[in-house]
């Protein structure tokens, strides 16, 4: 999930006379992103795609441990539980009316198209429950939404511990996106247009240094710990919890 440096700022320092929005940051910031009106450009796609990458300075891992004989069994519970009660949202017009939403609206060339329930995002700060995730996934296939799994979240600081209660950390990929730049508050504030090309040069920016240097405002992490279960890819289990030879999203470790 990306871009959302460009309002980050912008939500977490609203001026008085601006009415409040409610939830923590985070949950802000995706609120006016849906809202958001960008002027596409080429480079914007590749951009936003190009984070989910296996070398993008954007993505973090978090520990992986040795799966054992009761993650398997776990995880193999948690993909059952979550294909019966998610099979339903084959049709993307049923995810819609129970308030899944889709996120970044305005890109229509997505890898990956997440619709998130802001609901189910803050009932799994205090809980998880496999058959409400934060998010659904969908390609896009021959013009159609497939559904080929779900995003499960944690929030940000989470121990190995409290990340392996919800997801096997043996099994699942858990992960954050870290180290955005984006504008000052005041550059977004009045306006929802947002050219293209200018998100795709902010997200380039990695480090501290360079999105100072660049006038911006740097954020470390945004939103919190993710990770994706692919519980209608297939049966294989590399398939559905993102192993090497088969990662939908290319996510690895990185430096």
């Amino acid at each position: 999930m990306a871009s959302i440096a460009l309002t980050v700022a912008s939500a977490s320092a609203q001026q008085p006379d601006q009415p409040p929005r409610a939830g923590p940051p985070a949950i802000r910031a995706l609120s006016l992103l849906q809202d958001l009106q960008v002027i596409n450009a080429p480079e914007l796609a590749p951009a936003i795609n190009g984070l989910l990458s296996d070398t993008t300075s954007h993505m973090r891992m978090a520990e992986r441990r040795v799966a054992t004989p009761a993650d398997s069994l776990r995880a193999a519970r948690i993909v059952s539980d979550s294909r019966v009660a998610l099979s339903r949202y084959t049709d993307v017009a049923v995810a819609e009316h129970d308030g899944y939403v889709k996120f970044l609206p305005w890109l229509e060339d997505q890898d990956v198209y997440h619709f998130n329930n802001i609901q189910n995002v803050f009932s799994t700060i205090s809980m998880f429950d496999a058959t409400k995730p934060s998010s659904l996934l969908y390609r896009k296939v021959d013009g159609n939404l497939l559904l080929i799994g779900a995003m499960y979240t944690a929030i940000p600081g989470s121990t190995l511990d409290q990340l392996d209660a919800r997801l096997p950390l043996g099994v699942a990929h858990w992960h954050e996106h870290v180290n955005f730049c984006g504008p000052q508050p005041g550059a977004v504030r009045d306006s929802k247009v947002v050219d293209g090309i200018a998100v795709a040069r902010w997200l380039a920016i990695t480090s501290r240094a360079d999105c100072t240097a660049a006038g911006g405002r740097f954020v470390p992490r945004l939103f919190g710990w993710m990770a994706h279960v692919y519980m209608f890819g297939g049966n294989d289990p590399l398939t559905i919890w993102g192993g090497d030879h088969a990662d939908h999203m290319h996510m690895h470790s990185t430096p």
